[in-house]
């Protein structure tokens, strides 16, 4: 390849840099800052040729950005203020590019933010709003089905229906409140120690009692004397989230073990059971909000497809990571990391 091809290959790709609508960087694959377009400058705060050459983490001073460099896993966006305009938040992208370079880019998403903020707000009046006419519905159902009189076969399972699906809707209208609960931020003063052994002890024992039907052979492994630092309201929802999906979806008489140890330098509560596993084209899906693998079998169970999205905010909360692996055919295993900085 002679020099004119390298340099109309370079002119075109800085050409397609400026064309792009966020800012962007060229990094070395160490993270140094190697190039970059204007509105890099205008965001970021890049000074060219004076930042070349420096590590993008001189640049980008913030917590946020450090502990998503370190984690390394880059599928998800990182959100910071940006290093220039307290006031505007960014969204930061790393992606490998070309093989031997990396680009990082970023985005204003003051706009962003403001609309799902709306959108939990939204969330949250209405479901409010729906609390009250269902404890009617359910009032009037529970009345006409105490009555004295003998109620004629057809309604009586008309009634007992209307019963299962307002059971269902107020599930679904509780965990709605606390997704809206658990996505707002909130300050690291809320987090105190949580005595993480008797959390999960006391979710097995409410477990075996809600497991009376299914009778599922409940295996405990509960490492004393390890507690992380956290919300305990959240961390309890999230476990219990991850403990009632292994009941709800094994089938009768399988084997669920519900773990807390230490591994390594991170800590780990886990849920593993036997059932059927989880096909692995879905497993990236699985903590969308309202994503249900099987809706038949999700009705059937009461399922909403809001309990793993619930678990995924409170562990952004708590910087934890949730591991998902299964087997088709085999079975899963649900395991929440926590850092060794959360460990108390």
């Amino acid at each position: 390849m002679n020099t004119s091809t390298i340099t109309k290959k370079n002119f075109r790709f800085y050409t397609g840099i400026e064309a792009l609508p966020d800012a962007a960087l060229i990094l070395s694959p160490d993270l140094v800052i190697m190039s970059g377009n204007k509105k890099a400058q205008r965001l970021l705060g890049v000074r060219f040729p004076d930042d070349v050459g420096k590590h993008i983490e001189q640049l980008l001073i913030d917590p946020e950005f450090s502990y998503y460099i370190q984690q390394g896993n880059f599928e998800t966006p990182c959100s910071i203020k940006s290093p220039i305009n307290d006031e505007l938040q960014l969204e930061i992208s790393v992606m490998s590019f070309g093989g031997e370079q990396v680009i990082l880019m970023s985005r204003a998403i003051a706009k962003y933010h403001r609309l799902k903020k709306m959108r939990r707000e939204f969330v949250a009046n209405v479901s409010h709003e729906l609390k009250t006419p269902l404890t009617v519905v359910r009032g009037y159902v529970e009345m006409i089905q105490e009555t004295d009189h003998a109620l004629d076969p057809h309604w009586k399972e008309v009634f007992t229906t209307i019963e299962g699906q307002v059971s269902r809707m107020e599930r679904l209208v509780e965990q709605l409140l606390s997704l809206s609960k658990v996505e707002n931020t909130r300050d690291d003063e809320d987090m105190k120690p949580v005595d993480m052994p008797v959390l999960v002890e006391n979710l097995v024992e409410d477990a075996r009692w809600l497991n009376q039907i299914k009778q599922h052979e409940l295996r405990t492994h509960i490492s004393q004397g390890i507690g992380v630092f956290g919300i305990e309201t959240e961390l309890k929802s999230a476990c219990a989230n991850l403990l009632s999906n292994a009941i709800a979806y094994t089938p009768t008489g399988g084997i669920i073990d519900v773990s807390w140890r230490r591994n390594g330098d991170k800590v780990i509560f886990s849920v593993k059971d036997n059932g059927d596993g989880i096909k692995a084209d879905q497993l990236n899906r699985l903590t969308e909000r309202f994503y249900r693998i099987d809706k038949s079998r999700s009705r059937d169970t009461g399922g909403s497809g809001l309990g793993l999205a619930i678990v995924k905010h409170v562990l952004l909360h708590h910087k934890a990571e949730l591991v998902i692996t299964s087997t088709w055919g085999q079975g899963s295993e649900f395991a929440i990391y926590f850092e060794e900085g959360l460990v108390c």
